[in-house]
């Protein structure tokens, strides 16, 4: 039990300064262009009683904590797979770090990429259910493929890597989007740049607080 206190207390941390790193990455070069975007929309009926944050504090807010509370939780599953596998130290941590990095994002954007408001999406629910099989494939793949030495497991490993894509991710059949391609683009370059600092600081941080820990 003491040693899970204070994996938390690590965790909790890591997800904070994480979290607080993402925010401010997002508010300078992801933010503007959303609210770029959101300037192609026209507002309609039934979005009329739709609560949203409003811009500045409120958003922030909102971005903040929704940010510190993932990072939480990816700090708390990086800590606990190198506390199973008996590891610490940053460079420990920035392996486990890119391996979240390629699971919970990578992996799912290359079906499902971050979009802007006013992009036309498959169902809701389909696209979950898609994200949550991509992220557990991946993990499970990568398990099979980097972490074991059966020729077998590795080849199944690979296998799961790409089922997910073979699969397909679910798609609107016409799809449309209100913002130009080229600030898509760049939504998704820096989406995915903001993504793997977030990922590395959680793995260096949990790995370099890790190992200041007596387990």
């Amino acid at each position: 039990m003491a040693d899970f206190r204070k994996l938390v207390a690590v965790s909790l941390l890591t997800g904070l300064l994480g979290g607080l790193l993402l925010s401010v990455l997002q508010h300078y070069q992801t933010l503007p262009l959303i609210l770029a975007a959101e300037q192609f929309e026209t507002p309609s009926a039934e979005h009329v009683h739709d609560w949203q944050p409003m811009d500045g504090w409120q958003r922030n807010g909102f971005t903040l904590l929704f940010n510190g509370l993932t990072g939480f939780g990816f700090a708390l599953l990086i800590g606990a797979a190198m506390y199973w596998r008996d590891q610490h130290g940053y460079l420990h941590g920035l392996g486990w770090g890119l391996a979240g990095y390629l699971v919970f994002f990578v992996a799912p954007s290359l079906g499902l990429p971050p979009e802007l408001p006013g992009t036309d999406s498959a169902e809701l629910h389909s696209r979950q259910a898609w994200w949550l099989f991509t992220a557990a494939a991946t993990a499970m793949g990568l398990f099979g493929l980097v972490l074991t030495k059966q020729r077998g497991l590795q080849i199944g490993g690979a296998c799961l890597l790409a089922l997910p894509h073979l699969v397909g991710a679910p798609h609107p059949e016409v799809a449309h989007a209100l913002a130009p391609e080229e600030l898509q683009h760049h939504f998704v370059v820096l989406t995915s740049i903001n993504n793997a600092f977030f990922w590395l600081a959680l793995g260096a941080l949990s790995g370099r607080l890790l190992s200041k820990v007596k387990f």
